[in-house]
């Protein structure tokens, strides 16, 4: 389904008035998803693209920097609950604008 600007704005303004308890939810299922993963799939995207601009040790050296890790999993934390605000907000906007009739 492909939203229209319209829908889209609707979505948006949903999003900005979640309640703290969406949004608690919304965080507690973020975190589920991350603990499911060992390594960071942006360090891993990182160490791959990285050789090809850089020489080894300066690779090296990122791959070690645990400042470097705790940024990749706060960009990814942050994306991650972004997206799933979007979800939920299109899960609302379709409960409201459903004209299906209910059995």
């Amino acid at each position: 389904m492909k939203l229209s600007w319209r829908a889209k704005q609707e979505v948006e303004e949903i999003m900005k008035n979640l309640s703290e308890t969406d949004l608690e939810r919304i965080g507690d299922e973020v975190d589920a998803m991350m603990d499911q993963h060992k390594i960071n799939p942006l360090m891993t995207a990182l160490c791959t693209f990285l050789p090809k601009h850089f020489d080894y040790p300066a690779v090296e050296l990122v791959d070690e920097d645990d400042e470097q890790y705790e940024a990749a999993e706060s960009f990814l934390r942050d994306a991650l609950v972004k997206v799933a605000k979007r979800d939920m907000a299109i899960a609302i906007w379709k409960s409201r604008n459903s004209f299906d009739e209910v059995a």
